[in-house]
């Protein structure tokens, strides 16, 4: 069997270095690459840290990838500019994505958000179907986007609206049945898990990942 590398970009964001921890433990990965602005403050055997600006990727920085998992975001507030909020949620992405996918990449793995549509009435909602929509033109084997709705679990930054966001999800959760399941609140840790068995084993095509269906993988 070849050997299977994942890139793992936004690790120490809330999902990614929920993610990073999982990977480095799932014996299915061979080694674990970062790319990102800050080193995450783990060290591992397998693990190689990769500190540098995401315009400046090169094929070098993602020696023998096979597994891409995407967790890069941020907000408005944190951007400051519209140009600057889709620097990140999209053009980042999707630079990243090309090379994963030039260098021979099999899956491609991006937390989304629920409702992206790149028709949306919302700016951060277009933006982010706008990204699934362009990552949709590029030949991974498999690509699995997640749409979860407020996550939670601890940032190292502060985000007032995700905060009052979060209480009042939590508080409403028993209402959100049926169709309205999938604004139910993700634990970051469930969603970082379910990525991670997504990569291993989901099947080949182009898959939508809701509440329900994260659950499943997460286990």
């Amino acid at each position: 069997m070849s050997p299977t590398t994942a890139v793992l970009a936004g690790a120490t964001g809330l999902v990614g270095s929920y993610c990073l921890d999982v990977l480095l433990e799932d014996a299915f990965y061979d080694r674990v690459i970062t790319v990102g602005r800050r080193a995450a403050p783990v060290e591992h055997p397998k693990l190689t840290q990769r500190v540098i600006e995401y315009d400046k990727l090169s094929p070098g920085h993602l020696e023998g990838v096979t597994h891409v998992f995407c967790c890069l975001g941020t907000t408005m507030r944190k951007a400051g500019s519209e140009e600057a909020f889709r620097r990140v949620d999209h053009h980042y992405p999707l630079a990243l994505a090309r090379l994963a996918a030039s260098l021979g990449a099999e899956r491609f793995l991006l937390v989304s958000s629920v409702g992206a549509d790149p028709k949306a009435g919302t700016f951060y909602l277009r933006v982010k179907g706008e990204v699934e929509r362009d990552l949709e033109a590029l030949p991974f084997a498999g690509l699995y986007l997640f749409r979860p709705s407020i996550l939670l679990g601890s940032r190292r930054e502060e985000r007032p609206g995700e905060q009052l966001g979060a209480r009042l999800a939590r508080a409403f959760e028993w209402m959100m049945v049926g169709g309205l399941r999938k604004y139910r609140p993700m634990p970051a840790a469930v969603l970082a898990r379910a990525m991670v068995a997504a990569g291993e084993r989901a099947p080949n095509g182009t898959y939508v990942l809701q509440f329900d269906e994260i659950g499943r993988y997460a286990g």
